[in-house]
């Protein structure tokens, strides 16, 4: 064997040697699980260390001396840092048979953890994290989740490298699958009741909007639609149903939420404490802090993700207090529902406080620090809710009121209303029944007077008559002199068919240039021909246009007459239309002419 191979023998043997000790070396630290024990907290077992350059596992590997233990968990709470944090601990499954374990990171927004699982042979790496899409995720989850199988008495050591643009909370444990998913159930049940809330308020106040068209309700809206969507994506929920794909953008749209949101809230406390009438000053103030804010939320969409996060933190916070001493003031002053306002806002300030003095770790990681926004916004947004309930009874008792007001005045205009609207009303069903060209009844009103004059027919026992009239070669009429002069014919026609008729019958400008006469009493079908005989000669005669040209058109007739009781009007139809047809093949001699008058 020559040189260089043993030089890479003797290499791989070190490297083996190295992570032997590294093994070794962290033995104090393994934490022995077995299924009697439903949860482990891995935090006690674990040494973290931080760096500002991204490495690889290799590379951390050689430089385990760095590594701390967590002496408590404030530890692991590191806020906003740059670069990259990394765990280890190591598991042993002191059970005889093989169980799989889920290794869970309890803050959820987290950017992108990657778990390593090394063993005596092979290693694994897993992924996860709110800026990673679902398909990239070991488990698809609002938090990172990720699961560990254990063969019998195995050990394992785990290295873990969290990547977070957002404060860091990194407290995590081991739980047997069955424990995990009763607590995920909880959880979510409880999620789902906030975030019912928060949206069931935001629509309700929304619909109030497009009733009452009072802005406050509007602005409620809009404060609750950005902060539902600021803790949605906080929370892990967004990103796992709505928005995985966003990425690394996803952080970003916690800060675009929460900064509308407090850009809103001014507006919602300007419009709710009737700042413009009861204090001049506060109107103006507020008015300012807001434009600071829309520049604040357009800094959050350019700036890089991590200071747009700590814009968002001060904005939240100084919003929060700004409106706090406002509605203290406005109290102070006696101004309508500023009690209710300073209570509400007070308990939405100390969870908004509780929540950005977190991410800037100056408050430890519990359930108060991480969950305190979301109770003090429930809370503070029923108390909202109320006061707004209470903004809506006094409008409603104001309108009634101008509503009592009116009934005088409109008693006296009834008689001139009710006049207007029977010539609504009829004007309505002109155009409803009524060609808009002709004048004549188009089809829907021909259609509403065949059922009525069938049903006489059948009362009476008197056939009813049906005209089918198509005019011959009216097409070039159009193409001639165009569709004015076209439309001027149909007028012409239409007047000469009225004029035909008789007094009680019905003309229909049934589509284009075909027209139906609806006769009724007909006691003698021969005075049929007679009809048919004048309509022809009344719309063959000559046509004067506009523009001085004469013009002439034919027409087709097809009749059909109802001969029992169940002739609809369809059938009536179908008969004319067949005939009309056999009586048009039949005119092969007829001319159009046109010349100047």
């Amino acid at each position: 064997m020559d040189a260089h191979g043993w030089l890479k023998r003797l290499l791989l043997c070190l490297a083996v040697l190295s992570f032997s000790g590294c093994l070794q070396a962290s033995a104090a630290n393994t934490l022995s699980i077995s299924p009697e024990h439903a949860r482990y907290s891995l935090n006690d077992v674990t040494r973290y260390w931080h760096t500002e350059t991204p490495l690889t596992l290799r590379d951390v590997l050689d430089h385990t001396e760095d590594f701390q233990p967590v002496t408590s968990d404030d530890d692991l709470h590191l806020g906003y840092t740059q670069g990259d944090t990394w765990l280890t601990a190591r598991l042993h499954n002191a059970s005889p048979r093989p169980a799989t374990w889920l290794v869970t990171f309890e803050y959820p927004f987290l950017d992108v953890v990657t778990l390593y699982t090394l063993r005596a042979q092979f290693s694994e790496v897993q992924q996860s994290g709110s800026a990673l899409p679902l398909s990239a995720r070991a488990l698809a989850h609002r938090q990172a989740v990720f699961p560990v199988m254990l063969a019998g008495g195995e050990t394992v050591t785990l290295y873990s490298q969290v990547t977070a643009a957002g404060s860091k909370v990194l407290n995590y444990s081991v739980m047997t699958p069955d424990s995990f998913y009763t607590q995920n159930d909880r959880h979510n049940f409880w999620l789902a009741t906030y975030f019912g809330m928060l949206l069931a308020l935001g629509v309700y106040n929304f619909l109030l909007f497009l009733g009452l068209k009072e802005r406050v309700f509007l602005y409620y809206a809009l404060f609750s639609f950005g902060f539902t969507l600021a803790i949605l994506t906080f929370n892990g929920l967004g990103t796992l149903i709505f928005w995985s794909a966003l990425g690394e953008h996803t952080a970003r749209l916690v800060a675009i939420g929460f900064t509308f949101a407090s850009a809103m809230a001014t507006l919602f406390a300007q419009s709710f404490l009737n700042t413009w009438r009861y204090s001049p000053r506060w109107h103006r103030m507020l008015s300012g802090c807001r434009m600071i804010y829309w520049v604040a939320l357009l800094a959050a969409l350019l700036l890089p993700i991590q200071y747009a996060l700590r814009l968002m933190d001060v904005v939240g916070f100084s919003a929060s207090l700004l409106l706090l001493v406002c509605g203290i003031y406005c109290s102070w002053r006696r101004v309508p529902s500023a009690r209710l306002f300073v209570v509400a806002w007070s308990i939405f300030l100390l969870g908004a406080a509780v929540f950005a003095l977190r991410n800037m770790s100056i408050l430890p990681a519990n359930f108060v620090t991480l969950h305190g926004i979301q109770i003090g916004s429930a809370i503070e947004m029923l108390l909202l809710s109320f006061a707004l309930a209470a903004r809506f009874n006094k409008l409603k008792w104001q309108k009634e009121r101008a509503q009592a007001n009116t009934v005088a005045m409109l008693k006296k205009q009834e008689a001139a209303l009710e006049a207007k609207v029977a010539a609504r009303t009829h004007a309505l069903e002109q155009l409803a029944n009524h060609d808009m060209l002709t004048g004549l009844l188009n089809r829907h009103g021909l259609v509403r007077y065949a059922e009525a004059a069938l049903a006489r027919s059948h009362d009476q026992h008197e056939p009813l008559a049906l005209i089918m009239c198509d005019l011959d070669r009216f097409k070039p009429i159009n193409d001639q002199f165009g569709h004015e002069a076209g439309d001027f014919v149909l007028q012409q026609v239409a007047k000469r068919l009225a004029h035909v008729a008789r007094e009680g019958d019905h003309c229909a400008r049934f589509g284009g240039d075909e027209f139906i006469l609806l006769l009724e009493h007909i006691q003698d079908p021969s005075l049929l021909d007679d009809i048919c005989s004048r309509i022809t000669q009344a719309v063959s005669a000559p046509i004067k246009l506009p523009c001085g040209a004469l013009v002439q058109v034919g027409i087709s007739i097809g009749m059909s007459l109802s001969r029992d009781d169940n002739c609809t009007l369809a059938q009536l139809l179908k008969e004319a239309d067949c005939h009309m047809y056999a009586e048009k093949s039949r005119q092969t001699n007829r001319s159009y002419g046109y010349g100047s008058a």
